[in-house]
């Protein structure tokens, strides 16, 4: 049974993850977010996006990913088609890594 998100808060409703929510991880993976965020997007040399979830509304989330800040270093990535397709995708792995629904790595065991 795949997550299904609120419509109003976008927050998962199950810990089981789906193909949408893998792929977006995927994404966070070839683009590399992790350089900056941490292998499990908690925070590196950037703060943890985990934590920006959490704290923030879907609106300025996805501004914030989409146009960054270049000015505290942060890229804007809505020339990024991958990302930009992926974005809702995105915020709700983000907000299911934040309220504990969704593991770090969201991917079905190997069998």
């Amino acid at each position: 049974m795949p997550a299904q998100a609120n419509a109003d808060t976008g927050r998962t409703a199950s810990r089981l993850t789906d193909d949408a929510i893998v792929s977006a991880w995927r994404t966070l993976r070839a683009v590399d977010c992790a350089r900056c965020h941490g292998k499990d997007y908690d925070g590196l040399a950037a703060p943890s996006i985990v934590e920006y979830a959490r704290t923030q509304n879907r609106e300025r989330f996805v501004r914030m990913v989409l146009d960054g800040e270049p000015s505290r270093g942060m890229p804007a990535y809505r020339g990024n088609p991958s990302i930009a397709a992926h974005i809702d995708d995105i915020y709700r792995y983000f907000l299911g890594r934040a309220d504990g629904t969704i593991p770090a790595d969201p991917r079905p065991p190997q069998r």
